[in-house]
Parts: C-alpha cells; sequence; structure tokens
C-alpha cells in the first residue's frame, strides 16, 4: 500500500520506486523515470522530457475517472465520482514498470489527466498506491475509504470482496465520514 506521501520516500532506493510506481519530490526528475499522465484524448502518455517530479496547487475537490472499469479495485464504482478536498499531485515521475492505472484526475496546474489509482506488480507481489489522502478530512472522503479497503483486499489477496457502499459519492457531491464510522 503506497498512500499520499509514502510515494515522496526513498527517491535514490531503485527497488522502492519500482514497487511505487511513479514518485515525487526529493530530487526526482527525469532520470527517475518518465512523467506518466493521460492527454486530453484519454492517450496515456510516458513523457520522458528533462523536469522535476512531484507537484500540487491547493487543495480542492475533485473528480476522479475511473479509466479501466474492468480491474478489481474499481469494478462497480461509478465512471466519475467526486472526491473530498485533498492536494491533487501531479507531475509524479519514476520507473512505471507493470503499472496499471486505474482512474486518474485532471490537475489545474498541468490540465492533464494525473494517475490517482494505480496497481503495480513487483515480482510476485502486488501493490496498491494511491497519491490522495492528505488530511483527515480527505481520508474521510468514503471514495477514498473504498478504494483503500478494496485496494489493501487485492493486495493482500487478488481479489476484491468488499462492496461499493450505498453511500459513495457521486459525480455531482462527495460523500464523508466521520473517523471510526
Amino acid at each position: 500500500m503506497v498512500i499520499h506521501a509514502a510515494d515522496n520516500s526513498f527517491p535514490d532506493w531503485v527497488a522502492y520506486n519500482e514497487m511505487i510506481g511513479l514518485g515525487g519530490w526529493g530530487g526526482r526528475n527525469e532520470k527517475s523515470g518518465p512523467y506518466v499522465y493521460f492527454d486530453r484524448q484519454g492517450k496515456l502518455v510516458r513523457d520522458e522530457s528533462p523536469g522535476n517530479g512531484g507537484n500540487h496547487g491547493p487543495q480542492i475537490e475533485f473528480p476522479i475517472i475511473v479509466r479501466d472499469r474492468e480491474h478489481p479495485i474499481v469494478q462497480g464504482m461509478p465512471l466519475e465520482w467526486l472526491h473530498a478536498k485533498d492536494e491533487l499531485y501531479d507531475k509524479l515521475r519514476g520507473p512505471a514498470q507493470n503499472m496499471q492505472i486505474l482512474a486518474t484526475a485532471e490537475s489545474q496546474i498541468t490540465g492533464r489527466h494525473e494517475p490517482m489509482l494505480m496497481t503495480i506488480q513487483y515480482g510476485e507481489g502486488r501493490v496498491f498506491h494511491t497519491p490522495m489522502g492528505h488530511a483527515e478530512y480527505s481520508q474521510e472522503c468514503v471514495g477514498f475509504i473504498t478504494c483503500l479497503l478494496r485496494g489493501t483486499e487485492w493486495a493482500a489477496t487478488g481479489k476484491v470482496t468488499i462492496e461499493i457502499p450505498a453511500d459513495f459519492p457521486t459525480a455531482e457531491k462527495t460523500s464523508s465520514r466521520a473517523a471510526g464510522k
């Protein structure tokens, strides 16, 4: 499990960067790997041009766009749902090997769809990575909670049995639960 700023850690540890797929800050740049995003036409781009890795604008609510509706983690979710106020990481860089992007969000900074939910196959292991989850109000988003639970189950077993809850966010409205509920 890689959550939010965990992808800022260990920029020089090759194996860690392979496990997380993409990361930011800590001196990451084009030498760390491509900047990976979806363009406006929905095409996956692996940009190897020079530049730093890791950025975000002010915290906002933002729509999550499901890109791979068949993956067990996101299967059954609305194709678009509104995430609670959070930092939207952009310009993440890394090896991005054996990585599958499940969902994205459009950065107000780059105008590109940045990876928000991804999986990485590392050796015989499975990794779930989300750069979402900056603060308790971000982590109280029912969408975040659901992705975290389903991503954890998938990483542990390769399957997902946890259902999408009735109070899952919609394209128009966030949904949050107080911690511990």
